[in-house]
């Protein structure tokens, strides 16, 4: 990944904001302005008093130049503290809406598979951490900058003062801020070889035992195993090693802070040496003596802030990598241009050449070397146990994933010369694991706002759940799940896995893809569903991936998956007769049923 220094992150984020609001720069200049010229009056207003009192001039005028600018400091102060809080909401606003809209729409646009290996899922946490508050990130960042531009132009104007006074104070305040930053650049390299290994992983880690805890699905769990003291010492081992983290980080940033103190006892040593000699010896008078000590102390005090901000500017600049980083990845799929999916026949077939993947970060393929053709309008079972490659295999026809070896082709094209949003038009799926969303039960069915109120209907109609819908208290208008709706309704899992049925029929893809569509039913519910799906795939190429083989009877053809490869295939009577692999596991499956009968006699 490209990593961004702190000037291109600044460049970055000032470009940003002033598209977000166009205000925002020439307030930061009027603000940097006006940090800069109070210090100033603070300098001169000791100094005009001495004067007044030591050179002899009138009460009137000392009153009237004394007056003048504290009228002055006055108003800028006001100033001040309105633009810094004007600044303060400009900065959380574009936070909030900019910031976190740009990281919403990657999160849901990105290719599928940037996102779902668990790297993507540790660059995607670091990115949300970089904008999740104002003290982080990407905001504080923006609260730095100018406190950084304005103590290096006071260190400037400063220094030039206290150089013209002694050329020896120049030696001291060079050293102090060369040890400043050797300082600075130690601690940034600590944090930027460890923030990325264990302490990235530490972060995540607190962040998964933290929601895993607050889940009320794991509530049960947690008190009927009494697995509290568990997560507890997991939660604080991950927490222990963030401490010794920051407490490392902590020790290298606070010598800078110790060379300060010693550089400021050689500074004052010499800056009082050299004025009071000049004073005893009548080459400057008390009021000059003043002001030239006002600016050495403030020259300390600028320099301090510099190296400050400077650390604090550079420790988020990481943070701030991380968000762009994120945002900067390059899809992997096709989203150019691409063959047209209207000339591709409908429904479409799919054959497989030698098709082999390996998950990122994985030495062992999960797909190996498979061939296969699927003819259109064919219904296949892909069955196998557990880890054999099924729900790879699906990700791969969704175009959720490209294979790292072979190729899929559509009606004789390759999957990656279409444009993947075209190809994923084509494909209807139902996951297992697929989430329902809070919106209406007509809008979970259609995908969308807008949509046909009879075609929901049917739809739900052919998954076996228009029943239930019906009796809701606003039918297909009543909001599902009651975290965002007071009076939403919460499904079963056999109901949810019916209405997301219902959700891949309303696509009416050419190309249907069912992951473990029966999963959450029991083995009447099951049989009945199963009954009815070779009604409404008819005209359809169709894919069934199961557990349980009771899909395979109705199904053209039956592919038997084992470690990533074909081990057989043919019909459900043909793979019984061969008394393989297949004929096996259907006979364990069988014998359940056959068993659970016998027993059921008995009782009656």
């Amino acid at each position: 990944m490209k990593r961004y220094s702190a000037f291109s992150n600044i460049l970055y984020l000032l470009r940003r904001i002033n598209q977000y609001n166009r205000w925002y720069l020439p307030l930061q200049a009027g603000l940097l302005a006006v940090n800069l010229t109070l210090p100033m009056i603070v300098t001169l207003l000791p100094t005009t008093a001495v004067g007044a009192i030591t050179r002899g001039g009138g009460l009137e005028q000392y009153l009237a130049a004394v007056t003048a600018m504290v009228l002055l400091y006055a108003v800028l102060t006001f100033l001040r503290h309105y633009w810094t809080r004007w600044m303060l909401v400009c900065q959380m606003t574009f936070r909030g809406h900019d910031c976190v809209a740009s990281l919403a729409e990657k999160v849901l646009t990105a290719d599928y598979c940037l996102l779902e290996p668990a790297e993507g899922q540790r660059r995607m946490d670091n990115a949300h951490r970089s904008i999740s508050r104002n003290s982080v990130g990407v905001e504080r960042m923006l609260t730095e900058l100018e406190p950084l531009v304005r103590n290096l132009l006071g260190v400037l104007l400063y220094g030039a003062l206290a150089v013209a006074l002694d050329w020896r104070i120049l030696l001291v305040l060079a050293g102090m801020t060369a040890c400043n930053c050797l300082a600075a650049r130690w601690a940034h390299q600590y944090a930027l070889r460890t923030q990325k290994g264990q302490q990235a992983w530490d972060i995540q880690r607190e962040r998964y035992f933290q929601e895993l805890a607050a889940d009320p699905a794991n509530g049960k769990d947690i008190r009927l195993y009494r697995l509290e003291k568990w997560l507890m010492d997991a939660l604080r081992a991950c927490v222990k090693r963030q401490g010794r983290w920051r407490w490392g980080l902590y020790s290298r940033r606070v010598l800078g802070e110790i060379s300060d103190s010693l550089f400021l006892v050689a500074r004052d040593l010499i800056a009082y040496g050299v004025l009071t000699a000049s004073f005893l010896a009548g080459e400057i008078d008390a009021a000059a003596f003043t002001f030239h000590m006002g600016v050495i102390a403030t020259f300390t005090t600028w320099l301090n802030g510099f190296v400050t901000a400077f650390n604090d500017l550079n420790m988020e600049s990481l943070r701030v990598c991380d968000y762009r980083e994120f945002l900067g990845q390059e899809d992997v799929m096709n989203h150019g241009n691409g063959v047209d999916t209207a000339g591709v026949q409908c429904p479409p077939e799919i054959e497989l050449r030698d098709v082999s993947f390996t998950y990122p970060g994985q030495s062992k393929p999960t797909i190996s070397h498979l061939s296969l053709t699927i003819r259109a309008g064919e219904k296949i079972a892909l069955v196998g146990l557990n880890g054999a490659g099924k729900t790879t295999l699906v990700k791969l026809l969704s175009g959720l994933y490209k294979p790292t070896g072979g190729q899929i082709l559509a009606g004789g094209v390759p999957l990656e010369e279409f444009h993947i949003q075209e190809w994923q038009k084509l494909v209807g799926t139902l996951y297992q694991d697929a989430a329902l969303l809070p919106f209406t039960v007509g809008e979970n069915v259609a995908g969308k706002e807008e949509y046909d109120r009879e075609t929901v209907w049917q739809c739900l109609e052919k998954a076996g759940l228009r029943e239930t819908v019906e009796k809701l208290p606003k039918g297909l208008d009543t909001a599902l799940t009651r975290q965002l709706e007071p009076e939403g309704v919460d499904l079963s899992g056999g109901q949810r896995q019916r209405l997301l049925l219902a959700r891949a029929l309303y696509k009416d893809a050419p190309l249907l893809i069912l992951d473990e569509p029966t999963a959450a039913l029991d083995p009447l519910a099951e049989a009945d569903l199963y009954q009815k799906y070779a009604g409404f795939t008819g005209g359809k190429t169709s894919l069934f991936i199961s557990h349980r083989l009771s899909s395979t009877q109705f199904c053209d053809r039956v592919v038997y998956m084992e470690g990533g490869r074909i081990r057989e295939i043919g019909t459900h009577r043909e793979l019984l007769e061969r008394g393989g692999a297949y004929a096996h596991l259907f006979e364990v499956q069988s014998s359940y049923y056959r068993e659970g009968e016998e027993y059921g006699h008995e009782e009656i």
